[in-house]
């Protein structure tokens, strides 16, 4: 290929001058165009600083915005905390309070049971009061017929007794009341009337050494010489349905059989004076277990 012929600039622009002749009057100069490139260039620079100012102020922001966000987390993780630092503190409250309130009732229940056996203590202590000034006034009363050795006051397994011994009251081996014995037992009638509110045990006890062949055994005997004294207290004005006889035999000794001073300390005749005070103290416990055993029943069903 032949290279393109080369145009002289001088010729062409000749050309056009003659194609579109001017004055040179209205000859005005030629405006660059790279003026307008560098207009647009300076404006979009500006543009560009606006706009990097702006993005900057957005990262400012936006950090700011994630500095508050960082800040309002950890507030709420710090919230978060004290609430569940509160909601334990308030279950430790709640089991301390649940803690307190049955130890609470603990006590309460110790102390009623504290004051019920004060209570008792303090009804066994009258008790005890009244049978020790009633054991010192029938001793009061007998004391006659203690000096003389009929009959003695002594205080054993918790009830007051009056003890006659046998050789006062019988002849040996029999189960008949002696002169002496008869008037001795209507002294003890004269006293037991002046006792109120006691039942009287009329107790015939002998020695181990055999009954004589007009009784059977030594229970027939001892029984048969209680029966003899109830009769006389009764006629002489101790009301029948206060005396309850038993024979206690040879099983009831107070001293050793091994002996003539022993076995006569045996055959004796008491006339045991039953308590009252502790039986209404024992009927008291059983009431009171009779009020618990529903409570107690209804528990155990829990």
């Amino acid at each position: 290929m032949k290279p393109a012929p080369q145009v002289q600039y001088d010729e062409l622009d000749a050309e056009l001058l003659q194609a579109d002749p001017e004055p040179e009057s209205d000859l005005r100069p030629r405006r660059r165009p790279g003026a307008g490139v560098f207009v647009l260039s300076i404006l979009l620079s500006g543009v560009a600083i606006g706009l990097g100012g702006y993005a900057w102020q957005l990262l400012n922001q936006k950090q700011k915005l994630e500095s508050d966000v960082a800040g309002l987390v950890q507030v709420k993780q710090a919230a978060e905390q004290r609430v569940a630092q509160l909601v334990q503190e308030n279950g430790q409250e709640q089991a301390r309070s649940s803690q307190a309130t049955s130890e609470r009732d603990q006590l309460q229940s110790a102390l009623a049971a504290a004051n019920a056996e004060l209570l008792e203590l303090q009804a066994y202590r009258t008790a005890s009061k009244e049978q020790l000034a009633e054991f010192r006034d029938l001793r009061a009363k007998f004391q006659r017929m203690i000096d003389s050795g009929a009959l003695d006051i002594s205080f054993r397994r918790g009830r007051m007794i009056v003890e006659m011994p046998a050789a006062v009251l019988f002849d040996s081996g029999s189960a008949e009341l002696s002169k002496d014995g008869t008037a001795t037992v209507i002294q003890v009638a004269k006293v037991l009337r002046q006792v109120p509110r006691h039942r009287f045990l009329v107790g015939g006890h002998t020695d181990n050494v055999p009954a004589v062949k007009q009784y059977k055994s030594n229970w027939d005997l001892s029984a048969a010489r209680a029966v003899r004294v109830t009769e006389t207290l009764t006629s002489h004005g101790v009301a029948p349905k206060r005396l309850v006889i038993a024979g206690y035999s040879e099983y009831d000794p107070v001293a050793s059989n091994g002996s003539d001073a022993g076995r006569q300390k045996n055959r004796r005749i008491e006339i045991i004076l039953e308590p009252y005070v502790e039986e209404k103290m024992v009927q008291g416990l059983l009431d009171k277990e009779k009020k618990a055993a529903p409570a107690a029943k209804a528990g155990a069903k829990k």
